[in-house]
């Protein structure tokens, strides 16, 4: 009884313990007891301390493999694969499918790698959608650029037309400002024309700065809609 009690102890503690055997005559009148720190606990051991792990190894041995081949094949190969090869031997055997030494099986499964692999339809499949997620990604970065490049441009036109505006004197600003009133009342719609009331109305309406744009290039040869430019 008491060397079951050790054994226990010994596997599952952080303590270890023995004794001896205190005899008065042939009779063994007493027990000493020594007890000293479990060893097999200072030492990490990811197997053991890995509950999926030291799972695995468990599953390996409930199948009448032995603790080393088991350690080992757990440690040398991917976790998947061999909850993979368990899986299916368990289904096999549910399915009455004879396997004579299904550790033997367990071993070839895991270290060839029986996983199913995909078909070569499957694989023209697989690589077709990479294929159209890669063109999609690069549609998405050529769109996002040009987004980029066209909101900048905006940016960099909307900034020249003030500038070029903003230099102007007073009284040619309110004569550019007439003509350009008189100029969108006859190519843009009335409601389009209404916003303009010069300022920054230049370039409020995104129609009304394509508009001035034109207009300006044709009739101001000071103005450059590449940089900000100051009459």
């Amino acid at each position: 009884m008491v060397d079951r009690a050790r054994r226990e102890i010994n596997a599952k503690t952080d303590l270890a313990f023995d004794y001896e055997e205190i005899k008065t005559g042939r009779k063994v009148t007493a027990l000493r007891f020594l007890i000293t720190k479990n060893a097999r606990t200072d030492t990490p051991d990811a197997l053991r301390d890995d509950p999926r792990l030291a799972r695995l190894v468990a599953r390996l041995k409930s199948h009448g493999m032995a603790e080393d081949a088991a350690r080992a094949l757990v440690q040398d190969h991917e976790p998947e694969l061999v909850e993979w090869a368990t899986a299916d031997l368990a289904r096999r055997l549910k399915g009455k499918e004879k396997i004579d030494n299904p550790a033997g099986w367990l071993r070839k499964a895991i270290e060839e790698d029986w996983r199913p692999q995909p078909t070569l339809f499957a694989q023209e499949q697989a690589h077709a959608h990479e294929t159209e997620r890669d063109a999609d990604r690069e549609r998405e970065e050529l769109e996002a650029k040009t987004a980029n490049r066209r909101k900048a441009d905006s940016a960099r036109e909307k900034a020249a037309i003030m500038a070029f505006i903003d230099g102007l004197p007073d009284d040619e600003r309110q004569a550019l400002e007439q003509g350009f009133r008189d100029h969108l009342a006859g190519t843009v719609p009335a409601m389009v024309a209404a916003r303009f009331k010069g300022g920054k109305t230049w370039c409020a309406d995104p129609i009304i700065r394509a508009v001035a744009l034109a207009y300006l290039k044709v009739t101001k040869v000071g103005f450059s809609p590449k940089e900000p430019t100051h009459a």
